[in-house]
């Protein structure tokens, strides 16, 4: 068939649309964020195309209870690459792992590198014989090139490269102080003293630098249990740990830093001591792709490599051309995924699927711009067309204009979200879109909606305005700058991928502020709320001289894109912190005093859960190995509950009612309890007004993550004088949506805040006050300040990448 044909779609707000997707095209859907080109595209057009292949195969029974539709026709085996399905937290999972380049280059290792006698240090041969003495020796197993291996991990780090340490020196500070002293100082209850005075018995009032050197290494790191590391005995370590992981601020007692023992390398000795042209496998993960580009390129012409390895050498150095070309040249093999942007994940699934050169499949892609520079897109477009000119049929749910413009065919949802939304507005070429008066979309892609125009600050450079000033960063690849913020105003960070825009604000300017906020939390904390910062999960070490003019904010409110949960039972209620508030209020309601429920009866984690899902309202099915899907729960039918939690109404909903709700109608239900409805509304002006209330956190994307963080924090009503940090508060959002979020920061700003946003997208780098750019280029070519002032002045400044795009 030559199209993919739906009649009567009705999941979430879809209004029983019809619709026809021509095959072997490139199709965007755009609307509004919220108006159902997610639900229609991913939850029908992706779950029956892989629902139907895996029926082929006999794996899967078909448990679906819900019909989402009337009838399909023409779908085939179809892959997603969705943000919130390729976000990862895995600190072992790296670029390296995820692109398979790793285990090519642990193989390469393990049979190509050059092997040293041990008995007298020369190399040997691929024969194993040492030439010099006869000795033979044996090559190392696979498993002994990979830091994901125990054979091959480093084990003072475990294969992480580095790892936080007391830092002695520091905490004795030319002093003497007995052991007793030293755990006073950093602050211990009196139960664990008295377990450290049974442990350390006779040392406790001796000066610690006249211990025995074993009693100084428990004291310092403890001592474990049959090696388990949750066994590990009170130390300095574990308590001070405790603390990092609780927030606390602990002015450099512990940090983090490379380990001594691989030195960053991750991998054992006896892996470092196997070479390929003069390195280990160790240095090659450290590279930059651009890098390791050079050293594959230089090894092929090896006269020591067989032909297997050259062929092995050709395949590794065929999927690093390739992620190079989708400008990810910046990254190392080694660099975390769980560090990488939205975009940046989603060009390295592309890329995987553009080697494999299937044809005839189905792909749906969710944003793949987010995250690049306007001169950056170019190359990804090329790939989505070359996936497309395999024979495959590429759909894109997209907001970007780029991306709309090169489309063969376009479908606008909408004509807004949620209930107001889940209608096709328009179908055809972009020609027809700019004509089309019914579209949000079109009407701003033509030019006849316009963004709103903020009344930018004057006189920036007056050297009366309080600034908050980076000394000498040297974080990741930044070269030695010094930035000055100045503050009561919008700041936009810019640059192309990798020129140290996240290096700069995420991995130096947060990590300082808080440090200089945990040191006097209480005195900042007005409202005597619980400080609440996010726990670090990379090993990335701050490297600056220091931060100036912090005294001249009250306080700040980082709002990343980092997921919030993975769980069903974490979503926007429980998060923003209304879910107590809803639940105490149906145990006020009469019937549930009849029935002698409370409040914890209404949590689907405890008392009124359905005992047979146990609350999540659905149950995993494993129809393949580790293939691993979900049905809807048989006996609540999704509902969570038991029955008789569900007789207790509220204004006519049940509380399972009240989770399937939409935000924009929460509201409507909650308009007379202030404390409930005053979250959603900040939700629903940040664009989220379409999420349910019970939507999983798990589930949703980068961007929507960041608006529910930005929702809580704006929750707060602080007193003002904040610095609010964003990272690409875009993602996901509409040029409707986009112009909302440019009117809130605007108010953020009148209130006498201060913002920081990471940000590629145009229209609001043009609202902007002040913009600050990075770059020239990504990795190593980058980590400069290209570009500092207002948009007119990067308009001007021919250093400037940026500037060629914006219209002022």
């Amino acid at each position: 068939m030559k199209s993919i044909k739906i009649t009567g779609a009705r999941i979430h707000n879809l209004k029983d649309v019809d619709i026809t997707i021509p095959k072997n095209k490139l199709t965007v859907a755009t609307g509004i964020s919220g108006s159902g080109k997610s639900s229609l595209m991913f939850d029908i057009v992706f779950e029956e195309g892989r629902k139907g292949y895996l029926q082929s195969l006999g794996i899967f029974p078909g448990l679906e209870n819900e019909r989402k539709f009337a009838s399909i026709e023409g779908i085939g085996p179809t892959i997603a690459v969705k943000q919130s399905v390729v976000r990862q937290n895995n600190p072992r999972s790296t670029v390296g792992s995820k692109t398979n380049i790793f285990n090519l280059l642990a193989l390469l290792y393990s049979s190509e590198g050059q092997v040293k006698c041990s008995e007298c240090n020369e190399t040997i041969g691929q024969d194993k014989v040492c030439a010099k003495c006869g000795h033979e020796e044996e090559r190392l197993e696979l498993g002994y090139f990979s830091y994901n291996n125990p054979n091959g991990m480093c084990m003072k780090c475990a294969g992480r490269g580095a790892y936080y340490h007391v830092n002695m020196e520091k905490l004795i500070a030319n002093k003497n102080p007995t052991v007793r002293e030293l755990f006073n100082f950093i602050g211990v209850t009196p139960g664990i003293l008295r377990v450290l005075e049974r442990n350390f018995k006779g040392y406790m009032d001796q000066p610690y630098l006249e211990i025995p050197d074993e009693i100084k290494e428990e004291v310092v790191n403890g001592h474990y249990v049959s090696n388990n590391s949750a066994n590990q005995s009170f130390c300095l370590s574990r308590i001070l740990q405790a603390k990092h992981k609780r927030g606390e601020y602990l002015n450099g007692l512990y940090e983090i830093t490379l380990c001594s023992e691989c030195h960053g390398y991750r991998i054992g000795e006896e892996a470092r001591n196997i070479l390929i042209n003069d390195k280990h496998i160790g240095q090659v993960g450290k590279m930059t792709l651009d890098e390791a580009k050079t050293f594959f390129e230089s090894a092929l012409e090896l006269n020591e490599i067989t032909q297997f390895g050259k062929n092995l050498l050709k395949d590794i150095l065929g999927k690093t051309n390739s992620l190079i070309a989708s400008r990810l040249g910046h990254l190392s093999l080694y660099r975390e995924m769980s560090s990488l942007s939205g975009g940046e994940i989603q060009r390295l699934f592309l890329n995987s699927h553009l080697e494999s050169k299937l044809e005839s499949l189905i792909y749906i892609l969710d944003e793949p711009t987010v995250g690049l520079h306007e001169s950056e897109k170019i190359e990804l477009l090329q790939s989505i067309k070359a996936l497309k000119d395999l024979g495959n049929t590429v759909i894109v749910v997209e907001h970007d204009r780029s991306t709309i413009e090169i489309a063969e065919h376009i479908i606008d949802i909408g004509p807004k979200a949620g209930i107001e939304g889940g209608e096709v507005i328009y179908e055809g070429d972009y020609a027809g879109l700019l004509k089309c008066d019914k579209s949000l979309t079109g009407q701003y892609l033509s030019g006849k909606a316009k963004m709103p125009v903020r009344m930018l600050k004057q006189n920036i450079d007056d050297s009366a305005i309080p600034r908050l000033v980076i000394r000498h960063a040297k974080t990741n690849n930044l070269k030695d700058i010094s930035v000055a913020f100045p503050l009561g105003i919008l700041i936009g960070v810019s640059g192309v991928s990798g020129s140290g825009k996240s290096s700069l604000i995420s991995s130096t300017l947060t990590p300082l502020l808080k440090s200089y906020f945990r040191l006097d939390a209480n005195k900042n904390n007005t409202n005597g709320e619980e400080v609440d910062f996010e726990d670090e999960s990379l090993l990335i070490e701050t490297i600056a001289e220091r931060l100036d003019g912090a005294e001249n904010i009250s306080g700040f409110a980082e709002v990343s894109q980092a997921p919030i949960g993975r769980n069903i039972n974490s979503n926007p209620v429980t998060f923003t912190k209304i879910w107590d508030k809803i639940r105490r209020l149906f145990a006020e309601q009469p019937e549930a005093k009849r029935l002698n429920l409370t409040a914890g009866h209404f949590s689907f984690n405890s008392e009124g859960a359905c005992r047979e899902c146990h609350g999540s309202g659905r149950k995993a099915i494993f129809p393949e190995g580790s293939l691993k899907m979900y049905a809807t729960c048989e006996k609540c039918k999704g509902k969570r509950y038991n029955n008789e939690v569900l007789t207790v109404t509220y204004k006519g909903k049940n509380i399972s009612e009240i989770l399937d709700m939409q935000i924009s109608e929460a509201i409507a239900l909650f308009s007379d309890n202030d404390v409930i409805v005053r979250p959603l509304q900040i939700m629903e002006r940040i664009g989220m007004g379409y999420i349910k209330l019970g939507q999983p956190t798990s589930t949703m994307s980068g961007g929507e993550t960041q608006r529910l963080k930005l929702a809580k924090e704006l929750g707060r009503q602080r007193k003002g004088n904040i610095l609010y940090i964003m990272d690409e508060p875009t993602t996901g959002l509409s040029l409707y949506d986009t112009a909302q979020l440019i009117k809130l920061l605007d108010e953020l700003i009148k209130s006498g805040n201060s913002v920081i946003v990471i940000e590629h997208n145009h229209e609001v780098l043009e609202s902007c006050d002040w913009i600050v750019e990075l770059g020239p280029e990504g990795g190593l070519k980058g980590g400069e300040i290209i570009a500092e002032g207002t948009p007119k002045d990067l308009v001007k400044n021919p250093k400037s990448l940026i500037g060629k795009y914006l219209t002022i």
